[in-house]
């Protein structure tokens, strides 16, 4: 079990999560959690598609909300009913069904770890909740290295386990000045490990026996 978690929103953590989901099916049963999904459900529905199971999409994503905002500002402006307990509730529920289920499971958070769900509930309080390890996905570009260690401390604040980082490069890595010095930074300063790198041609090199361990 992971949770995939990012340094902001629209990193691509559904695109890596969909990556991890077709290469680790080659190897168990793998299923597939987005506990809360804003602006409807394209990140369930590109998961339920490349794996193509049968699981409700209730099931798959128990808490949707319809505006693409912030979870804690959608419940308000929505006036979503369900008090903080219940939200975890339903959240657990799926999340034990699924567990269950499959020999391995990819949780995929909204937004990065300090993300508001509801109340003081913070997108890393859902992590520390379900006691999964963590693995963030970043960018390679100018600013990533203060973004992500940020994302490294408060995640082991919480207690949070890190599997390591994927780096989900979005551009050409070759027109990233100097990105093997950003990556080494991270990895000295974050004390972590980059466990994987996703070019924008669609090539990929990812430790997937660090995911499975």
């Amino acid at each position: 079990m992971i949770f995939i978690t990012g340094t902001d929103t629209n990193v691509g953590k559904t695109y890596v999560s969909s990556i991890l989901a077709k290469e680790l099916s080659k190897k168990v049963k793998v299923g597939y959690l987005k506990p809360i999904e804003t602006g409807g459900r394209e990140d369930t529905l590109t998961l339920k598609k490349m794996l193509k199971n049968d699981d409700d999409l209730d099931l798959m994503n128990p808490i949707n909300l319809k505006l693409p905002l912030s979870p804690n500002i959608a419940f308000d402006v929505e006036n979503y009913q369900l008090t903080l307990d219940e939200i975890k509730r339903k959240i657990l529920q799926s999340y034990n069904i699924l567990k269950r289920k499959y020999e391995f499971l990819i949780v995929e958070g909204a937004g990065g770890v300090c993300v508001p769900i509801k109340d003081n509930f913070l997108m890393s309080d859902l992590i520390k909740l379900l006691n999964l390890d963590a693995v963030i996905v970043s960018r390679p570009n100018l600013g990533t290295i203060n973004h992500t260690l940020l994302t490294i401390e408060h995640l082991r604040n919480k207690g949070i386990n890190i599997r390591g980082v994927i780096i989900n490069c979005m551009t050409d890595l070759n027109e990233v000045l100097h990105y093997e010095k950003t990556f080494e930074t991270i990895e000295k300063f974050g004390n972590v490990e980059i466990i994987g790198i996703v070019k924008n041609n669609g090539d990929y090199d990812i430790n997937f026996k660090k995911i499975l361990k």
